[in-house]
Order: C-alpha cells, then sequence, then structure tokens
C-alpha cells in the first residue's frame, strides 16, 4: 500500500514538474504573452482594469515601450489627482479607441482636450479595451456619482457586434434594458493567467482540423509532405476562426446592406433602446450626453444606420478623417499620435459639441502636439 502511495505521489509530481517546466518554456520564449498578461479585474460588465496599476506596451510602429497607468479608481489617469477628486469632468467612455494604450498618454485625445479645458473643466478616458455600449453604459453607472458634467460616447462599429456577443442585455415587456451581470471565477480567472491552457486549446483545435483534413494515406514521400503542410495550413486557418461566430462576423455588412435580416434588425433596435436608456439617465442627472463616431467608413455608415445624422449631441470625425489610413498607424487599425491630434482638432474646432475650451489654450494644444508628434518619430519614440 506504502508503495502505491508513493508511485502516486511520485507520477503526481512528475505530471506537476511537467506543466511547470511547459508553462516556463512558454514564459521564456514569449508564446501567449499577449493573452496571459491582460492585467483585468472582474466588474458588472465582464472585466476592467485593476486600480493603481502600470502597463507597459509596445509601440505598435516604433516598437518603444508605452506606459499606461490607473489610478485608484482603475481609470486610465497619468495625473497625480485621482479621478474621484476632480470637478466638473467631461468623461469619455468607448472602447480601445478611447483608452489609448497604443500611444504615450500626452498625445491622446482626452489628455489634449484636458489641457485645451485648461482648468475650466476636466476631461477623464473611462475607456477599456474591447467594450461595447453594453459595457460603455454599465462602466458609467459605476461612476455615476463623480462630479459628471457630460458623458461621451465613442462609437465603434464594433459596439453593435459586441452587443451581440456579451449577451449582457435583455428588454422586458415594458420596454425596460436589464443586464444579465455573470459571476466572478477565481479558478477561470487563474487559468487566463497561465500560458499552458491557451497551448492545449492551440493544440486540441490544430489536432481536430488535421483529423478533419485528413485524406487518406499519401502515395509517396514527397506526396505525404505535400499534405502534412496542407493540414498545417488548414489547422492554422481554423484555429484563426475558431473563436469566431459566423453571424458576428456578418453584423457589420448586414445593418448597412440593402436589406438586413430580421435578426439583424432585432438587434439593431435592442442597441437603439439601449443607447435612449443610457441617454436618459444621464439627462435626467443634469448632465449632457454626446456621442463621438470613430472616423474609418465603417464607423460612419453603421452610425448613420443606428444613431443618425450628426447633430449639436452627435460628431462625425469622418467628415474630415475620410482618408483614415493617413491617422492609423502601419502595424495596426488604431489610430495614432496624428489620429488623437486630428480628432481633438475637430472637437475643439466645434462649437457646439463641448464648447468651453480656452481659446488661447486650444491653439497651443494643437501646436505644439504637431511639434511633439514630429520630434517623438525622429527620435524613435524617445523624448
Amino acid at each position: 500500500m506504502i508503495a502505491v502511495i508513493k508511485n502516486g505521489l511520485l507520477l503526481i509530481g512528475t505530471v506537476l514538474g511537467s506543466l511547470i517546466a511547459v508553462e516556463l518554456g512558454l514564459v521564456l520564449s514569449g508564446a501567449y504573452g499577449d493573452l496571459a498578461g491582460q492585467r483585468l479585474a472582474p466588474s458588472p460588465a465582464i472585466w476592467e482594469r485593476p486600480r493603481n496599476a502600470v502597463e507597459a506596451h509596445g509601440h505598435p510602429d516604433l516598437k518603444t515601450p508605452i506606459k499606461v497607468m490607473y489610478d485608484d479608481d482603475g481609470v486610465r489617469n497619468h495625473d497625480p489627482e485621482t479621478t474621484r477628486r476632480k470637478r466638473r469632468i467631461v468623461g469619455f467612455f468607448g472602447d480601445s479607441f478611447t483608452e489609448n494604450r497604443r500611444v504615450e498618454d500626452r498625445f491622446s485625445l482626452t489628455h489634449l482636450l484636458d489641457r485645451a479645458a485648461a482648468g475650466r473643466f476636466r476631461v477623464a478616458n473611462f475607456g477599456v479595451d474591447a467594450y461595447g455600449i453594453d459595457q460603455s453604459y454599465l462602466r458609467y453607472r459605476k461612476y455615476a456619482d463623480l462630479d459628471l458634467g457630460t458623458v461621451v460616447y465613442v462609437f465603434c462599429e464594433n459596439d453593435l457586434r459586441n452587443l451581440y456577443e456579451t449577451d449582457l442585455t435583455f428588454v422586458d415587456g415594458a420596454g425596460t434594458v436589464h443586464f444579465r451581470v455573470p459571476k466572478a471565477r477565481p479558478l477561470l480567472r487563474l487559468m487566463g493567467r497561465l500560458r499552458l491552457p491557451y497551448l492545449i486549446i492551440d493544440a486540441y483545435h490544430q489536432a481536430q482540423a488535421l483529423w478533419k483534413n485528413h485524406t487518406g494515406p499519401a502515395r509517396n514521400y514527397d506526396d505525404r509532405l505535400d499534405r502534412i503542410a496542407d493540414r498545417m495550413a488548414a489547422a492554422r486557418k481554423q484555429q484563426k476562426q475558431r473563436l469566431r461566430d459566423a453571424y458576428a462576423e456578418s453584423v457589420v455588412a448586414d445593418i448597412t446592406g440593402p436589406a438586413p435580416s430580421t435578426k439583424t434588425l432585432t438587434l439593431a433596435r435592442k442597441f437603439r433602446m439601449v443607447l435612449a436608456q443610457w441617454r436618459a439617465e444621464v439627462t435626467a442627472r443634469g448632465r449632457q450626453f454626446k456621442i463621438l463616431v470613430l472616423p474609418r467608413a465603417t464607423d460612419r455608415d453603421v452610425a448613420r444606420k443606428l444613431i443618425g445624422p450628426a447633430g449639436p449631441d452627435v460628431l462625425y470625425l469622418s467628415d474630415a478623417m475620410a482618408d483614415y489610413d493617413r491617422y492609423r498607424f502601419k502595424h495596426d487599425v488604431h489610430w495614432n499620435e496624428a489620429g488623437n491630434l486630428k480628432a481633438a482638432a475637430m472637437v475643439l474646432a466645434d462649437p457646439v459639441f463641448l464648447g468651453g475650451f480656452d481659446a488661447a489654450a486650444s491653439a497651443a494644444v494643437l501646436d505644439s502636439g504637431r511639434a511633439a508628434i514630429i520630434a517623438y518619430y525622429d527620435a524613435g519614440g524617445g523624448n
């Protein structure tokens, strides 16, 4: 009996040791670092950034480090003053374009606007990567007790798709939007910080793809090599598609097409109801609600279907940023430093969208911003 126990413990120790060795190997190789390295905290919107955190990211084009700081409120904030202590806040809520983790804070839209306000009010960045309208709405509710004077929802074409994918909302018979809040699962969070689970998922789907694409015995050595290469290519293709939902992939094309499906029209109706309820909650507290539409053609086209035309409360960045390739990174679809500066210039030039900016400070921000971007790239990302 003792021998059996010893052998069992030895087997367990061997397996654990092997798993630890594989995990260490993945860490040293850098594999799956982008997935395991995400620092997230559970929230009603599924996830958010942890408080008092500092993260480092690589610039998409220059590959230099970008420091991202989160304050005691879990908000991206590079100021000594925490967000909760700020007054007369203009809060920007949205996804990765809003959070702007790919640019230094000094080049971000919210920082530029905050400087242009010159203390008349404060501009704060409540964005979180991969958020949609439902998550942004929930994030507003979390910070609703702050001294918010204006809420700016930054619309992205992915927001309609995200509403479908997260499935956080449902509408009752009275037309009120409610949220399904998922429970935090500590074990899953721990597994998500390890790299081995991602390796296992990859291996499973590659093996599955290889099995499905097996076409029988090869006739000679060269044929076997060709077939192995074909199977591996098919495995990689399926691996990329394994988390994709066919309907989610088609939502944008469907809503902007000539005859959207009933399913998409129903989803669009829910989007408008979520937007209307969020706006109503904001305005009921005497606050302003604004919508800033991102500059890509798809952002514009989807927004026209869901939100409507530009107006005092809706600003389309595509009106002056139609050539979006000038304002994005070469190796990333997000807007770069020049894109943030151009967006800031559009907001500052519109007297009714936000208004109240200091004219002299605004001009100085735009002039110094252009010079700073040129110097930044000339120095390869250095200061």
